[in-house]
């Protein structure tokens, strides 16, 4: 169960591709990159600082989980990857709130599909909080491994 949470780590910029035709605003971009340095730097503190306080995700195991279950699991070392790349396909924006989706793909070191390459579709919602965007909700599944 708690493998299947490892879908949580966001790509740093350099590892985060878009569709040619797709813009990413580029404070969320920046968002991405903190998150992705903090989850790999198991860093709770810097999660927390982009993920909403009640942020939520529909995990790859089908549970509901909150920002803090997210990162116990990080804290324990259960998020581990040997490589991750996001693929940004859609943008949608409004003043208050922006929907990314795409797919992520990953190599997992631990857990269901470990040292297989694994694609997880996903939906993040970012909500812009008193100038500062936070991603407030999130949904991954796995797709496919090979």
């Amino acid at each position: 169960m708690i493998g299947m949470l490892a879908g949580f780590i966001i790509a740093t910029p350099a590892m985060a591709q878009s569709a040619p035709d797709v813009r990413v605003p580029p404070e969320i971009g920046a968002a991405y990159g903190r998150l992705g340095k903090a989850m790999m730097a198991h860093d709770a503190n810097g999660v927390r600082a982009v993920w909403a306080e009640d942020f939520v995700v529909n995990a790859p195991n089908n549970m509901v989980l909150r920002r803090e279950e997210v990162i116990a699991a990080m804290e324990r070392d259960l998020l581990d990857y040997k490589d991750f790349r996001k693929h940004i396909t859609f943008v949608g924006r409004k003043p208050e709130i922006t929907v990314i989706m795409g797919y992520d793909t990953m190599v997992p070191n631990k857990g269901p599909g470990a040292g297989k390459q694994v694609t997880r579709p996903f939906t993040d919602i970012w909500a812009n909080r008193a100038g500062n965007w936070q991603l407030i909700a999130r949904q991954a599944t796995i797709a496919a491994a090979r």
